[in-house]
């Protein structure tokens, strides 16, 4: 058997990534000095239809990974990509994100987050769950907290270039978002301790659609990351 086929296999019945099959456990791309698996076939969140090829997912001439949302055929897909390693804990994720994902439309959600299953989960998601006039952004810790971070109006949903981050310690979990030129236009700490994750897991990053409804504009987009890094405590 394929060694890392096995290794998803072996993921998988840890309940550590979120996906329905791997029948595309050859589908794999190097990204910030890290190996990710790309997600195809089908399954939650939303019910979604997920896309593997190289022009739903890739990683440009300038090292960015650009994931999207494309209508292919008569079906819309979504995508996802994970570490191909669940040893991730404590201490600080940080994403940069160069396209301007707060601006999305309603119905899609661009989500960067750590898990090792639905209870043991720290998620970063931008979008407006479906509403047209919703906030933007908002932070969770599974299964109890959660924070809505970004309002509709905000005068950053526009914003390039914006880092986000959260720092994960055994007592707390503070999230924070900001601009390229160090303005912090987001800023939660989680306290909830019922919530924060004592475990391992991975991490992954997504854009999929509420319920596997179109998005509202009918047209595709795209998240667009610059860098990703994990610093242990």
């Amino acid at each position: 058997m394929n060694k890392k086929y096995l290794q998803l296999v072996m993921l998988s019945s840890l309940g550590l990534l979120m996906i329905a099959n791997i029948a595309a456990a050859g589908t794999y791309l190097n990204w910030c000095g890290k190996e990710w698996w790309v997600r195809s076939g089908t399954g939650n969140p939303g019910g979604n239809y997920w896309n593997s090829s190289s022009n739903n997912v890739w990683v440009d001439e300038n090292q960015k990974l650009h994931l999207t949302i494309q209508k292919v055929g008569d079906k819309w897909y979504s995508t996802e990509v994970d570490t191909t390693s669940a040893d991730y804990t404590y201490g600080v994720y940080t994403w940069k994100v160069s396209s301007p994902i707060m601006n999305l439309d309603p119905n899609i959600v661009a989500a960067m987050f750590f898990r090792h299953n639905d209870t043991n989960e720290i998620d970063i998601e931008v979008t407006k769950w479906g509403w047209i006039y919703s906030d933007r952004l908002s932070y969770s810790v599974q299964p109890n907290a959660y924070q809505s971070a970004i309002t509709y109006d905000s005068p950053y949903q526009y914003a390039t270039n914006v880092t986000y981050m959260f720092d994960w310690e055994p007592t707390y979990v503070h999230f924070t978002a900001k601009l390229s030129n160090g303005t912090v236009i987001s800023d939660w700490n989680c306290t909830d301790r019922t919530s924060i994750p004592h475990v391992e897991g991975g991490v992954a990053m997504q854009m999929w659609l509420m319920n596997h409804l179109a998005p509202k504009n009918g047209q595709n987009a795209e998240m667009v990351l610059s860098d990703f890094s994990y610093v242990p405590s």
